[in-house]
């Protein structure tokens, strides 16, 4: 921002009614870069953050094409190329906005097959799968650490409101913790063994599953954390 004024200054551009508009402008930008500040660029101020970003656009392109088209700048020597380096970073800044969300949209996107598998054995990676039969996969095609699921408290540090609502609701108790659940899968790997119910389990029983450690009867770990997550 200061930069920008620098430019305005050194450009000689008239005072005149179009100056006054382009700073009334700029200052509700940044006005609401402040409320921003406060609010946060939640979806519910999603309006907030499209008219900060419109106004500042505007009085960007406003007060470039104003000094461009003034007599004063082509006297002087320095101006021109910083002016040229300004816009340069602006279109750069411009594009990589506009790229950034494809690229993580086409990293992270979850593709569900348009058919449903004619068997058991098409379900997720098939049989080979150390989750089958369950169609739950990982980003590795194996096993992962069990950390990654034992840490909600962690986000309950921001999210105090939610955590407090899920710590209460019946979707904390969705593993072993939950004794109706527990019976059943206990009694399901008396019956079946193991792998059947890793069906239950790639919904269930994340902590567990994902570490490779639902081979094991549950009854044989029911009091660890992971079987408590």
């Amino acid at each position: 921002m200061l930069w920008c004024l620098w430019l305005v200054r050194r450009s000689g551009l008239p005072r005149g009614v179009m100056f006054r508009v382009l700073a009334a402008v700029a200052t509700i930008a940044a006005a609401l870069g402040v409320v921003l500040l406060f609010t946060g660029a939640t979806r519910q101020f999603q309006w907030l953050l499209n008219a900060h970003v419109v106004a500042g656009v505007v009085t960007a392109l406003g007060f470039g094409a104003a000094i461009f088209s003034s007599p004063a700048t082509r006297q002087r020597s320095l101006l021109g190329p910083a002016l040229m380096v300004v816009a340069l970073a602006f279109i750069v800044a411009s594009v990589a906005a506009w790229k950034a969300p494809a690229a993580r949209s086409a990293a992270y996107r979850i593709e569900n097959p348009l058919e449903p598998p004619l068997s058991m054995e098409g379900e997720g990676a098939g049989p080979h799968s150390p989750f089958f039969p369950s169609s739950s996969q990982t980003n590795v095609g194996g096993i992962i650490p069990a950390k990654f699921f034992l840490t909600s408290e962690t986000c309950g540090r921001c999210h105090t409101e939610i955590y407090q609502e899920w710590k209460s609701s019946m979707h904390h108790f969705s593993s072993f913790n939950n004794q109706w659940y527990r019976k059943s899968i206990e009694y399901m790997q008396d019956v079946v063994g193991t792998q059947p119910s890793k069906w239950c389990a790639g919904c269930h029983d994340h902590a567990m599953f994902f570490n490779g450690r639902f081979d094991t009867p549950v009854k044989e770990q029911i009091n660890t954390p992971e079987a408590q997550a």
